[in-house]
């Protein structure tokens, strides 16, 4: 069977969003052993929706749709497969219902406008959207499937998991189950990654991998198929087992997993507290620490030391420190770490101080150094990093360096 997904609206073309949407889609039919041969992004435009809904029913067996199926004038997806495929577009009773419900439950009158809603493409199957106002579809004809979903990410994603999953599972059971594990890396460039575990790729033959590189992490992801889900699993097992023992500490998590959850268990597991005083991460750390639910079991809170006479006052960092190493400097990391850890009452201080850019650098500075310490009252660690990127870059790599350190810590590495 040949996939297709085709994402509709002119807001994606302009930039003006990002199209998740078929990355998601992409993931799930991966999940089926469905081959995805072709994505597609299109304006709201009836002449270029036309040419290309008759390409993908010419090259695809299974076309899905997200977008387009609104209220305004520029939500024309329906009419576009009526259209394609010499159909009529009939009023479905049930839209019509659950458009009344929707509008009375939020006390608004319906407009003339959200009744084009109600017409869809005569002989589809329709599928009531709970959660929104468009009803989605799926639409066999002449050996082909189309299948419409709203463009808005949590109906499309909900939908797709109560109905089209099920309905595919059902009309195409595989013959194989493939399925995918991501490790997550940290501490290590793509390329690194890459030369570790070079040997190891080249000897499986009933696996696939990639190695991808983003602002966070390097991620690798295995993927593989067998007969039964059972013997699936074991498979990556397998995989994900030698690859632990080739990268060791480096892994920090898999699949959904977060540098903050791991730290989270970690820190709650050990009963610990922590602290933090940043400098160039203007509070970035403390962010990715708070992002977490029910993290101010283990998070105190911390100094946002942006003035060395912040740094002076708040955090006790002799003037003479400062004036003999400069406020970026192992010796400032040091005291920054040690006194938060004190005045906020931690078991754990950490702290970041550096050069974001794009200007502050001297003869012997560059921009994207970076200093970072970590204090537990018996001893201080301090780490010295060379980032690169733009200001925003380098402080999400300090920010993500420093959630490393202490994961290494708590783990007695």
């Amino acid at each position: 069977m040949k996939a297709e997904i085709i994402s509709i609206g002119s807001e994606i073309l302009r930039g003006q969003i990002v199209d998740t949407n078929a990355n998601f889609i992409a993931q799930k039919l991966t999940e089926l052993s469905i081959d995805l041969n072709y994505i597609s992004a299109v304006g709201d435009n009836q002449k270029m929706l036309l040419s290309l809904f008759k390409k993908a029913f010419n090259r695809s067996d299974l076309i899905i749709t997200t977008g387009g199926l609104g209220p305004t004038e520029d939500d024309i997806t329906y009419q576009t497969i009526a259209r394609t495929l010499n159909l009529k577009l009939i009023k479905y009773p049930e839209a019509e219902e659950n458009l009344k419900r929707f509008f009375k439950k939020i006390n608004k009158t319906i407009s003339p406008s959200n009744l084009k809603q109600v017409y869809l493409p005569e002989g589809a199957k329709i599928i009531i959207n709970q959660y929104g106002t468009a009803p989605a579809m799926i639409l066999e004809k002449d050996k082909k499937i189309i299948c419409s979903f709203p463009g808005v990410p949590h109906e499309m994603k909900n939908l797709i998991e109560e109905y089209l999953i099920p309905y595919l599972k059902e009309k195409f059971p595989p013959s194989m189950i493939k399925k995918s594990k991501i490790l997550k890396i940290t501490g290590l460039g793509e390329s690194s990654v890459n030369e570790l575990i070079r040997d190891h790729i080249n000897k499986q033959s009933n696996f696939s991998f990639g190695i991808y590189a983003n602002p966070e992490d390097i991620q690798v992801q295995i993927t593989t198929q067998a007969p039964t889900e059972k013997d699936v699993e074991k498979l990556l097992q397998s995989s994900v087992n030698q690859l632990t023992k080739i990268l060791g500490n480096y892994i920090y998590g898999s699949d959904e997993e977060t540098i903050e959850e791991v730290v989270r268990n970690l820190l709650k597991t050990k009963k610990l507290k922590v602290a933090v005083a940043e400098s160039c991460t203007g509070g970035m750390l403390g962010e990715m620490i708070t992002r977490i639910p029910g993290s101010s079991e283990y998070f105190q809170g911390g100094v946002i030391s942006y003035n060395a006479k912040i740094k002076e006052d708040l955090l006790k960092v002799p003037p003479e420190v400062i004036k003999k190493y400069g406020e970026v400097s192992k010796e400032v990391a040091q005291l920054m770490a040690e006194w938060v850890r004190k005045c906020c009452h931690g078991d754990i201080g950490i702290s970041i101080t550096g050069i974001a850019g794009p200007g502050g650098a001297t003869k012997n500075k560059k921009v994207g150094l970076v200093y970072m310490a970590l204090a537990d009252g018996e001893k201080t660690i301090t780490q010295k990093h060379q980032l690169f990127g733009n200001r925003q870059l380098i402080r999400l790599r300090a920010s993500r360096r420093a959630l490393n350190m202490l994961r290494m810590y708590l783990m007695g590495k």
